[in-house]
């Protein structure tokens, strides 16, 4: 009861934010750890299934379940429609230099009708920038004819935070951020509802080393530990001050009571004999 009448308003209520909000920030991290690790999972079990093979008719699946399947698709690169999407690291998370990712359409061969997809977007790789001049784009060839490219279905274009809106750059070669729809508008052409991102070699010279589905488990479950370390020294505070200042408001009454206990002092009686 002491140690309760002892708590002062202000300091509690921030210390129980502050736990508050640590452990919530920690939960999250360990949130993010365990869908990296569901997702790396389910990789694993689609990469021993057969890829599906995807022309210009709807795919066989719904969009969802088309995220991380293999897939194949036959056709022509439109080379001339081919978009750099700058500020991008290699996808190994070992390589620090900012790069491009390459987005190329490919225009299917099996025509399936009028109002069918004509094409699919692939991310064909990725390609260092220069550091001087990011205008000066380092040649990459893009194969001529018609290909067959295996590779894993991805939900959207990867995207990296964008000051303004990505209309801006409609039209330009280097950009920030991609829409597959808006990007479909552009091209005046039906695309497939899904990025393709390459695996097969094409012998452009593009890094296709992609990032594993689990990357950066370790350090999601190390944020999670920092998060929930700080809550714990905050509440350890929290208790260790409040029972000082307990002790403290306690000592003048056991003083008060330590002079009432003691015995009054004996009459000295003086003898004039």
């Amino acid at each position: 009861m002491k140690l309760l009448r002892a708590l002062s308003p202000v300091p509690t209520v921030a210390a129980l934010v502050v736990i508050a909000v640590t452990c919530a920030l920690g939960n999250w991290q360990l949130g993010r750890a365990h869908d990296k690790i569901a997702r790396a999972e389910r990789l694993r079990a689609l990469a021993d299934a057969p890829p599906l093979h995807i022309g210009t008719a709807p795919p066989p699946l719904p969009a969802a379940e088309l995220v991380s399947r293999k897939v194949v698709v036959r056709g022509r690169f439109d080379a001339a429609h081919t978009v750099l999407l700058e500020n991008r690291p290699h996808g190994n998370g070992q390589d620090s230099r900012s790069g491009f990712l390459v987005l190329t359409p490919l225009r299917l061969d099996d025509a399936a009708g009028i109002d069918a997809p004509r094409a699919v977007l692939v991310l064909r790789g990725w390609l260092p920038r220069d550091a001087q001049d990011r205008t000066r784009i380092a040649p990459f060839p893009t194969p001529e004819g018609t290909v067959t490219l295996q590779g894993v279905a991805l939900a959207d274009v990867p995207k990296v935070y964008q000051l303004g809106g990505a209309d801006a750059q409609r039209g330009e070669r280097i950009r920030q951020n991609l829409d597959l729809e808006d990007f479909a508008a552009e091209l005046g052409t039906l695309l497939q509802p899904f990025v393709l991102q390459q695996r097969s070699d094409s012998g452009d010279g593009l890094a296709r080393d992609w990032a594993s589905a689990d990357l950066g488990v370790e350090r999601h479950y190390g944020y999670a530990f920092q998060w929930y370390g700080l809550a714990a020294l905050t509440l350890v505070l929290l208790v260790a001050l409040t029972w000082r200042r307990a002790r403290r408001l306690a000592m003048p009454a056991d003083a008060d009571r330590a002079t009432a206990a003691a015995p009054a002092p004996a009459d000295v009686v003086r003898n004039d004999d």
